[in-house]
């Protein structure tokens, strides 16, 4: 007959006065737990469910196995809404998968017979990754507002001029911001990974790629089984700065002791591009000891292991962007001879150079080179351009009417001889596993050709060829391969400087390395 239905709080200890009682709490035949109560009226007596079915149109339902068979009225709601309940939670219980058995590399999603998986993490046991990016490849941030000042495609030159630009600070072997300017820092959150994914989260395609180069090696780990703060890190840092600045390799040293805090004490691999794989240098020279202990495995890719070439000579003479097509080469100029870092990209004098950068230029009918090596004269080295062209060299500080002398700067040469030194013969451990990608296929400026100049002051604006060598567009090949470890393999990609990080060959060799498959 019909009756009233009314599902009881299952915190209540007991139905109120007059309540009828309740359907047992039962398990499925998935065993999936227990489905909630339901008041069905008297004369219905508890009874443990073992599967059930709705009967449409007249609110009928049937309960099959041992539970009681049982009619519910129009006003039997509740009634009909917990066996919808029980029922949702058979179908569940019913239809899990059984546990999918992790196959290496079949992390992404898959076309199977016309259906597309979801992706699953490979659940292995893998080594925490820890990204080093190189100059150029973090986000920096204002320090109180935490403004993002690089890199901006938007209002570029506003921001780079009032935060980017500054001043060598010889007694504390840094760069400060310039007077009455803001200091800068790397953006940290994330663990380290939202300073390095996107450099620019405003700008979408086609332009992504330029700003988010770190994103696909991100992504392809993490659809893998690492997870960020967990078993993936990011170091980003003040690319201006030192490759040896202290608060750079203390970050460093941090981020990885926390990766191998999160894994349980398990070894650390680094995965570096472009300048970041001398920071590691860096560190490597100054805790040798945890370098051994704590790291399993690096990876460098497009590393200027001696330096790069043509494209830091145009940044001295007569500036040069980096390649970020916002910036203009005058302002790009002004950061490069105060940065530590920048100075710290010319060719190593004490490597033997087979092919060594260079400039050239005809006076009085004469041909002048200048480049580097150990038998290279002391008025044929390269720095003696970049001193004589920016002798007059100055700077006006944004917003104000005081100008500063921006010559070259002795200081900070004189430090990135010391850093480069540091690094020039690198102690790898044994048991460091260590590899290495460069970039091949690419034109890559090697020497500047200017013709006849009257005064060193033209080189600042005189017009001048390229000669190109094979390299990854920025780094030649000499200096990509001269890394003085052993390595236990190594990769050459036809890609671009940045864009190698991306490539589809230099993503399947860093997974490779990692798990030691090669």
């Amino acid at each position: 007959r019909p009756f009233r239905a009314r599902c009881n709080n299952l915190s209540d200890p007991a139905p109120r006065e007059g309540a009828p009682s309740r359907l047992s709490w039962h398990r499925s035949t998935a065993g999936l737990g227990r489905c909630a109560g339901i008041a069905c009226g008297e004369g219905v007596r508890d009874a443990e469910l073992r599967g059930f079915r709705m009967v449409e149109g007249d609110a009928k339902s049937v309960v099959t196995g041992r539970a009681s068979v049982h009619e519910c009225g129009a006003s039997g709601r509740a009634a009909r809404l917990g066996l919808h309940l029980a029922l949702a939670l058979l179908v569940v219980s019913v239809c899990q998968p059984a546990a999918a058995v992790p196959v290496a590399g079949k992390g992404r999603a898959e076309k199977d017979g016309g259906f597309w998986q979801r992706p699953i993490p490979v659940n292995i046991s893998v080594s925490p990754v820890v990204f080093v990016p190189g100059i150029g490849g973090s986000v920096l941030v204002d320090k109180p507002s935490g403004l993002r000042v690089w890199i901006r495609f938007y209002e570029a030159a506003w921001y780079f001029q009032r935060f980017m630009w500054g001043t060598f600070n010889a007694s504390e072997g840094s760069m400060d911001p310039l007077p009455g300017q803001r200091a800068v820092e790397p953006l940290l959150s994330g663990y380290g990974l939202d300073g390095i994914r996107n450099l620019d989260p405003s700008v979408h395609w086609p332009i992504y790629d330029y700003v988010s180069y770190f994103d696909a090696a991100i992504k392809i780990l993490e659809d893998r089984g690492w997870i960020a703060g967990r078993t993936l890190f990011g170091v980003p840092w003040d690319w201006r700065q030192s490759m040896c600045w202290p608060p750079t390799i203390e970050r460093l040293r941090e981020t990885i002791v926390q990766a191998q805090y999160m894994s349980e004490g398990r070894k650390v691999s680094l995965v570096t591009h472009s300048m970041g794989g001398l920071v590691a240098k860096c560190f490597m020279a100054k805790y040798p000891e945890l370098f051994e202990s704590a790291v399993e495995a690096w990876i460098t890719v497009s590393c200027p292991h001696q330096g790069a070439g043509g494209k830091i000579f145009m940044e001295f003479l007569q500036g040069y962007n980096l390649g970020n097509i916002v910036i203009g080469y005058e302002d790009a100029k002004r950061l490069a001879l105060e940065s530590p870092a920048v100075y710290e990209l010319l060719p190593q004098e004490t490597f033997p150079w087979k092919n060594p950068p260079y400039v050239s230029l005809k006076h009085n009918g004469t041909t002048y080179t200048f480049t580097t090596g150990a038998s290279c004269p002391a008025d044929r080295q390269y720095s003696r351009c970049f001193r004589e062209v920016n002798k007059g060299h100055n700077l006006t500080v944004p917003d104000s009417t005081l100008t500063l002398a921006e010559p070259f700067n002795e200081n900070v040469w004189k430090l990135s001889q010391e850093t480069r030194g540091a690094v020039y013969q690198p102690q790898l451990p044994d048991s460091v596993r260590y590899y290495n990608v460069y970039g091949v296929n690419q034109p890559t400026p090697h020497g500047l050709e200017f013709g006849v100049i009257n005064g060193w002051e033209e080189l600042e604006t005189a017009k001048y060829s390229i000669v190109m060598t094979d390299g990854d567009g920025t780094v030649p090949i000499e200096s990509s391969v001269a890394h003085n470890m052993k390595a236990k393999a190594s990769k050459a990609v036809a890609g671009e400087h940045t864009h190698l990080m991306m490539q589809e060959e230099t993503l399947e060799f860093m997974l490779q390395a990692l798990y030691d498959r090669l």
